[in-house]
């Protein structure tokens, strides 16, 4: 269960720098990470952290997927944690 914990650890961290280098990227007018990528290390467990990032960096909050798959994919995670735990 460790193992679990710390690999979905280390995946909201690399998830959450993934927003702020986004971010970074966007204002410095370089190559960006695509929606895709983003969404994707939410699903796979980034979420929590990529979504608390993506409100203090000011970053993606008015995209509608983003505002909801965050949360959703947190919920998920949450659950899931709680079912192992059992």
């Amino acid at each position: 269960m460790e193992t679990i914990f710390l690999l979905w650890l280390v995946i909201n961290i690399i998830g959450s720098l993934m927003i702020i280098i986004d971010k970074y990227n966007a204002i410095h007018k370089k190559k960006r990470i695509s929606e895709k990528t983003l969404i994707l290390t939410s699903c796979f467990g980034g979420a929590l952290l990529m979504w608390i990032t993506m409100y203090l960096a000011h970053h993606k909050t008015k995209h509608l997927h983003f505002v909801i798959c965050f949360p959703l994919f947190t919920a998920m995670h949450l659950i899931i944690f709680y079912l192992l735990l059992r």
